[in-house]
């Protein structure tokens, strides 16, 4: 009977020290892996190459090694999903277009193992649609530990923007709630495409699938623009991402041409067709 006992608690002592070994592994490992040194990064595209950009880290704080499965992102308008990368020291240019940087020569992909404590800092390659503004604001993680069961972390933070190259310049912007200057990017577009009125460079600039006739419409409702005209920005109360804008010659009410309604969404302006 004694040797029976003894043996039962032998076996729920083992049983507790693994149940304890495996809730720390665990535990350590689905809570391990930390996000870093978030940012924006915008730019238009060169023709036919993609965006390049840097930001933003991992680090594996748990004391064994942990593997990368994979990592995808919550992309929106991209011509293929980005790739991502991962590098062990960044270059000083944090975001190009054109042919490919070193950094992304040199950089890991997943399946990656990081070890414990160390840390990789976050490349993107991101090529924008047709004549879209792509942008991914978030990445997650797939992730596995010693035992090999599989775990999740979605970071937020890692904001890519990047503008086709057949759009104009001056369409893609910051967030006008965080960055009081959002808007004077594309009021500068507007005011190319009014100098040297084409609808279809006009519809462009609209965004928000304005056709060449909604670009001909605009243009024949600013008939008079002149380069010398000032502009008014009025935002609608305590929502800077709707603004309507007003250019003037010399008196804002008796030299004004037809209001035109902006707003911003996915990192660009368009104008709000009625």
């Amino acid at each position: 009977m004694r040797r029976t006992v003894r043996t039962i608690t032998a076996i729920l002592f083992v049983a507790i020290v693994v149940g304890c070994a495996f809730a720390v592994l665990y535990l350590g490992t689905s809570t391990g892996l930390t996000f870093g040194g978030s940012g924006s990064r915008l730019l238009q595209a060169a023709k036919g190459d993609p965006v390049y950009a840097q930001v933003g880290w991992l680090r594996n704080t748990a004391p064994w090694p942990i593997t990368i499965q994979s990592i995808t992102t919550n992309v929106s308008d991209a011509a293929e999903d980005p790739t991502v990368l991962l590098e062990r020291e960044q270059s000083g240019s944090k975001v190009s277009s054109g042919g490919r940087p070193n950094w992304v020569l040199n950089a890991s992909h997943a399946p990656y193992q990081l070890n414990g404590s160390a840390l990789r800092y976050l490349g993107f390659q991101l090529r924008p649609k047709d004549k879209a503004v792509s942008y991914l604001t978030s990445i997650t993680v797939h992730f596995t530990g010693p035992l090999g069961l599989p775990f999740t972390s979605t970071f937020k933070g890692t904001t890519v923007v990047a503008s086709s190259s057949n759009l104009p310049s001056g369409i893609i912007s910051t967030d006008p709630n965080s960055d009081s200057s959002s808007l004077d990017s594309y009021i500068g577009a507007l005011r190319n495409v009014l100098i040297s009125p084409s609808p279809s460079d006009a519809a462009a600039v609209m965004g928000g699938g304005a056709t060449t006739a909604d670009g001909a419409a605009l243009l024949k409702l600013e008939t008079g623009f002149l380069t010398s005209d000032s502009v008014i920005a009025t935002p609608e109360p305590g929502d800077r991402r709707h603004q309507k804008l007003v250019f003037y010659l010399n008196d804002p009410v008796k030299g004004a041409l037809p209001p035109i309604s902006v707003a911003w969404s996915g990192f660009r302006w368009t104008v709000v067709r009625t």
